[in-house]
């Protein structure tokens, strides 16, 4: 009789501990194109298993609920890794369904034609790009973040061998892809997603360096399947939707790089899909918490773990690009700089001027012409020319890092020593929070 309670009790362990709390959950398409994760069979078919993670120690009753809730649909969804920092989110109304469309390796052509069909819809979305692409398609990020969606960082050339070989390799990636990012949109990301996802890629000290640098690491747990194989048809593709296991919250895996046209032709369906399911469809903020896979037993690498030097290196980089990110987005906010010379007047807005060690540097063109002057390179000796009644008054040589094809209304100059070039000086400013302007007059 003992044995058979034991047995009992070993069978409702195991089936609790699988089945309640998520146990094994079956991911296809970019990991297993990899061939990086370990195959079982399941319901005749092959699929991909990783262990689900115990529910978080510390939450309140009303986390719990919800938590148990989403596990029920969706176990992944109810175990964030136990040893991940992120940001938390405020708890989630557990009857809400949220949807986070996700594209991986673009931008691209064709993510010119998914923001066409998200704007059409009416919705947000996230993309995780490539540093590389960034670069060669600046045009197509800026329209990311100017229709409102968010921008992650997807490394810069997805070379796995490179990102997974060590983890210096792996934060080069990351801190290049970031400055791409925020030199191209202005915009600084901490959103991150691991090629081919975090599963037998990341080990603990890939996650723990991530998270003491300020990202938030997004898998997924939807897969559409449209990177399994090359031309993976757009039927295939809505076929492995409908068939993924519906929860509160969905982190659904497509791409945008160049040969997922398919990709694109099933989006609408996808879309139509889910919003008769009820679900509201949102882009991914550092306030939303990550989807994580478990860390396997077993990684696809041989490396050493992140050393305490290759962390301080990232996080220090992460610290500095943020304190950069601050400032400007509060230069973006400064009030407009308002220039005084007798009746007349010329207001600069924020992106016309800036103060740098103590000296406001205003744009070169306007500040010329508000005064009637004209400015004209010279290309010959790389140098930049300011005019007043055909005289030549200021001559300025070109910044070393900077053409002489360069706009002249991206140059700026000091102000007060401009203006004495043009035979003027500065006789009273005011430079705070909420005014800035500057009288000036002709010397004598």
């Amino acid at each position: 009789m003992r044995r058979v309670l034991q047995a009992t009790i070993c069978v409702m362990v195991v089936w609790f501990g699988l089945f309640e709390l998520g146990g094994f959950l079956a991911y296809k398409g970019e990991v297993a194109r990899e061939q990086d994760i370990v195959q079982a069979s399941a319901a005749g078919s092959s699929a991909v298993f990783y262990e689900a993670k115990p529910l978080l120690a510390k939450q309140t009753s009303y986390e719990n609920k919800v938590i148990q809730e989403r596990g029920k649909a969706d176990p992944a969804a109810a175990a964030p890794n136990p040893d991940s920092k992120g940001k938390g989110a405020a708890p989630i109304d557990p009857n809400q369904k949220i949807l986070y469309l996700t594209f991986d390796d673009g931008p691209s052509k064709n993510t010119v034609q998914v923001l066409d069909i998200l704007k059409k819809e009416g919705i947000t979305a996230t993309f995780f790009v490539l540093g590389e692409h960034v670069l060669q398609q600046p045009k197509i990020a800026k329209r990311i973040i100017e229709e409102g969606h968010s921008i992650g960082n997807h490394s810069f050339n997805h070379k796995y061998e490179k990102l997974y070989g060590s983890f210096a390799e792996f934060a080069d990636q990351v801190m290049k892809t970031d400055e791409a990012i925020y030199r191209t949109t202005g915009v600084r990301t901490t959103l991150f997603r691991a090629p081919g996802g975090t599963y037998t890629n990341f080990d603990q000290s890939y996650f723990d360096a991530m998270a003491a640098a300020g990202y938030q690491v997004h898998d997924w747990n939807v897969d559409s399947g449209d990177s399994k194989r090359v031309g993976v048809p757009a039927s295939e593709i809505l076929s492995a939707i409908k068939s993924s296991k519906l929860a509160n919250t969905l982190n659904v895996l497509l791409h945008d790089s160049a040969g997922h046209a398919e990709s694109v032709k099933a989006l609408p369906e996808i879309i139509k899909y889910y919003k008769s399911k009820g679900y509201s469809f949102a882009k991914i903020t550092d306030q939303i918490e990550p989807i994580q896979f478990r860390v396997a037993k077993q990684l696809k690498w041989s490396r050493a773990l992140a050393t305490q030097p290759e962390k301080a290196k990232l996080v220090q980089f992460s610290e500095k690009l943020g304190q950069s990110s601050k400032l400007a987005q509060a230069e973006k906010n400064a009030p407009s700089l308002i220039l005084h010379r007798g009746q007349e007047s010329l207001t600069l807005g924020a992106k016309d001027y800036i103060l740098r060690d103590g000296s406001i540097e205003v744009s070169l063109l306007k500040l010329t012409k508000w005064i009637y002057g004209s400015v004209e390179f010279d290309m010959d000796h790389g140098a930049i020319e300011g005019y007043i009644d055909g005289n030549r008054v200021l001559a300025l040589p070109s910044p070393a890092n900077q053409s002489t094809a360069r706009q002249a209304d991206e140059i700026v100059v000091p102000v007060r020593s401009t203006l004495q070039k043009f035979g003027m000086e500065i006789t009273k400013y005011i430079y705070n929070d909420r005014q800035r302007e500057i009288w000036m007059t002709e010397q004598t």
